[in-house]
């Protein structure tokens, strides 16, 4: 008996020990951290209701009827009164607005008084405003089963070319948190850096000679995207947007990855906080749309606002979107994040161990 307690207090010292061990493994907190993370958000996201409110334009002979009723009855709308389908089609597809109605009373049949063309790029957002819309319309003459309205995508968008704003944003997001930040704490552990900084050349050459290579490197990354997924074809102006925006997205998560490299004291610790903190970054951005939290949470993210003007200018239509917003947060989030690099290296007594 004395035994078998002897070996249980062995073991339960063992566990102690591994356990205590644990805590200060990096790779293993990230192993329990990550899931747990991401099955906290989606545990979030499954808490809110998956409503969001969609814009729509309604043309036509009695549109003022069909606003009034969809007002009065509907809460997950916003109405616009448009003078044609044209416009109200032109808008949805530049992604203005979510979707467009026309009606014309004068036909026989209920399915053909109606032209609706919805945004098709977001697949889940389609099939949540067809039935939205059937259960308006059918409501609205009073049928107890909807009939098959015919609805159309406002515009054709390629697979490839819809999905490459979200490719962009994590290759983009990466590219700062891992690659750089993982290649100035080489340097340290290395060495490296402590010799360049004995010779003629100073921390700020290093940090805006990193800055310039993640740059680059995103650059490279972008154009051989873009190639594969034909989307090089459309038009100077919309790629010089493209150009601003991978710039400035370059400069934003270069930062962030610099900052978290000076903070660090190796390599590994460097890995493990770019892993940490990559997916709470990237996920909010990608699934904006899917509740009212992440909506609200994505404002607080770069990748938001880099997805989102990526999403304007490379896949939908028309050159009436505005990017005044997610430039000026990417440049925003690029200054503050350099700032604390500048506060950082005044600060510290020195760069290298």
């Amino acid at each position: 008996m004395s035994n078998i307690i002897g070996n249980l207090k062995i073991i339960l010292l063992l566990v102690k020990k591994d356990l205590k061990e644990s805590l200060k493994n990096r790779t293993a907190l990230m192993i329990i951290m990550l899931p747990l993370f991401a099955s906290l958000m989606f545990s979030l996201v499954s808490s809110q209701q998956l409503v969001r409110n969609f814009e729509l334009a309604v043309s036509g002979q009695e549109s003022k009827e069909l606003i009034s009723f969809i007002n009065n009855n509907f809460q997950n709308f916003e109405i616009e009164e448009y003078a044609n389908i044209e416009a109200g089609r032109a808008d949805t597809a530049a992604g203005n607005i979510d979707a467009a109605l026309n009606y014309n009373p004068e036909a026989a049949e209920i399915e053909d008084r109606y032209q609706i063309y919805l945004d098709s790029r977001n697949s889940v957002n389609f099939f949540i405003l067809r039935e939205n819309i059937s259960q308006i319309l059918a409501s609205y003459h009073n049928l107890d089963s909807g009939p098959q309205f015919n609805f159309k995508p406002a515009a054709d968008f390629k697979a490839s070319s819809s999905i490459l704003p979200v490719w962009l944003t994590v290759t983009i997001t990466m590219i700062g948190l891992m690659l750089i930040s993982a290649s100035l704490s080489e340097e340290k552990d290395n060495k490296t850096l402590s010799a360049l900084l004995v010779s003629r050349v100073n921390i700020y050459q290093v940090i805006a000679a990193k800055t310039v290579f993640a740059w680059i490197l995103t650059l490279i990354t972008t154009v051989l995207m873009g190639a594969l997924n034909g989307v090089l074809t459309i038009g100077l102006n919309r790629l010089l947007l493209a150009f601003i925006i991978v710039s400035l997205a370059a400069f934003v998560f270069s930062g962030l990855g610099l900052i978290i490299s000076l903070l660090s004291s190796s390599q590994s610790s460097s890995r493990s906080i770019s892993t940490v903190i990559y997916f709470p970054i990237i996920f909010p951005a990608l699934v904006a749309d899917v509740s009212p939290l992440t909506q609200k949470l994505a404002l607080f993210f770069p990748t938001h606002y880099l997805y989102q003007a990526l999403d304007k200018v490379l896949v939908y239509q028309g050159g009436n979107s505005n990017l005044s917003l997610e430039l000026s947060i990417l440049f925003l989030f690029a200054i503050i994040f350099y700032l604390i690099i500048l506060i950082y290296i005044r600060k510290a007594d020195s760069i290298v161990e």
